[in-house]
């Protein structure tokens, strides 16, 4: 009996993989929301694509939770990593392939354990810093070190400390400035303490922006290149407060200046936002509005065009109570994370308007949506084709976003897009086929 040559079904198939972008492997973690539900979590749009758990990252302890997170991708190899916070560490995760993440190692905080950790990335280093604990500071984690674990996970020493304040509820990075920001510490009137980390392992105290507000929760600092040419080029914060919300040039962090103090009917806790590519407009989050007026989940939009005069919008109001905390705007998406509800995806098209139109979710409580505060803590949307979420007690997930199918197409969507030659699918499917049968005859 002769036999069909084996390397002639392996160049077939593998020609086929190749033409459809197959991969070589699967991940056993990776679900795909499906009749709404992803496994055991409800969702709409949104898969499950992988998952590390706490226990995955050496915690024991179930007094030991969860909290923010934040993203590197490695300038020179491209790989992605996940910088994760826990009560009393700080872990490494190469979420290069979301569907395989691998623990890479654990920093350990510089003061004791805090339920608030908080993480940013300036170039090829991690800025640290927790609440509570008396002499927190700031750790500097050279990142780079990942590139070498070759036997994971590894235990990790910090490469640089700050000390010039003791604990910090949030921390900004102005990327291209170069200053770090720190809210809510024992400095500067529990305000705004400024760093400059333009060497980042040498940060040195560079101001205060002291407010006569409540104490400030976080911002977002940036060299403004929005529609107010009155302050272009100029460094700008946005901050929120549990009183009211502020614009301040921080360009001389010495003398920093109030463009604009305001507020909304329900305001509890402006705790977090973010601005719109175009810098017209800024979403905010309030964490204590559905707790103290028992009221859903809302968004709240306001009006920047002119820093001077800010103005209220209106909110966009979601089908559930769970309390609201961390959100990210990228392109035409806002991406929230709304405690026990999970991560929630608006598109904000219509500003100023408020109608939002919610387009993918993922809950990471199923059985609750009620206002305590646990659950997703929040989300990094800035990977290339995924989103993680950091929670309190699930770990992280990295989860992807697919958008609806279009009822209709328009073949001008396809112009400019290289066309793969007809002959080469062609060429694989009569390929296929003659093997297919010389199969069947020599069977015969």
């Amino acid at each position: 009996m002769r036999h069909v040559p084996r390397f002639a079904l392996i160049i077939v198939l593998a020609g086929i993989i190749l033409l459809v972008g197959g991969r070589a492997h699967a991940n056993t973690q990776s679900v795909d929301c499906v009749d709404g539900y992803a496994d055991i979590y409800p969702c709409e749009n949104v898969n499950l694509l992988g998952q590390v758990t706490l226990a995955d990252m050496g915690v024991t302890n179930p007094d030991l939770h969860g909290n923010d997170h934040w993203g590197w991708t490695d300038p020179d190899t491209g790989k992605d990593y996940v910088v994760f916070g826990i009560s009393d560490r700080t872990t490494f995760i190469d979420v290069s392939d979301p569907t395989g993440p691998v623990f890479l190692g654990t920093l350990m905080g510089a003061d004791g354990a805090s339920q608030w950790r908080d993480i940013k990335v300036y170039e090829n280093y991690a800025f640290i810093t927790a609440d509570i604990p008396t002499s927190s500071g700031v750790q500097v984690f050279d990142l780079t070190k990942l590139r070498d674990v070759t036997n994971p996970p590894e235990t990790f020493t910090a490469d640089a400390f700050y000390d010039g304040f003791g604990p910090g509820h949030n921390l900004w990075i102005n990327e291209e400035s170069g200053y770090l920001y720190a809210f809510r510490s024992n400095t500067c009137d529990a305000a705004i303490h400024v760093v400059n980390i333009q060497d980042p392992l040498n940060p040195t105290f560079a101001g205060c922006v002291a407010t006569d507000d409540a104490p400030l929760s976080d911002s977002e600092c940036i060299m403004y290149d929005g529609p107010d040419a009155d302050y272009t080029g100029r460094e700008i914060c946005f901050t929120g407060s549990d009183d009211d919300m502020g614009i301040d040039d921080v360009t001389d962090k010495e003398n920093p200046v109030v463009i604009a103090r305001f507020g909304y009917p329900t305001i509890q806790r402006a705790h977090q936002g973010s601005l719109t590519a175009d810098r017209k407009y800024w979403l905010l989050s309030d964490t204590m509005d559905e707790q103290n007026l028992g009221i859903n989940t809302r968004t709240y939009a306001f009006d920047v065009t002119d820093l001077d005069n800010p103005h209220y919008l209106g909110y966009y109001e979601h089908d559930n109570t769970s309390r609201d905390h961390n959100l990210y705007i990228v392109g035409h998406l806002a991406y929230e994370t709304n405690w026990t509800a999970g991560l929630h995806i608006l598109d904000i098209s219509n500003l100023p308007g408020t109608d939002f139109t919610e387009v993918g979710y993922f809950d990471v409580m199923p059985e609750t949506n009620s206002i305590a505060q646990e659950g997703s803590w929040s989300n990094y949307p800035w990977w290339d084709d995924f989103v993680s979420v950091s929670t309190t007690a699930g770990g992280l997930y990295l989860l992807q976003y697919v958008p609806e199918a279009p009822t209709s197409v328009s073949l001008s969507g396809f112009a400019g897009i290289p066309a793969t030659p007809l002959w080469l699918p062609l060429l694989l499917l009569g390929s296929l086929s003659l093997v297919i049968l010389a199969w069947r005859k020599q069977r015969a």
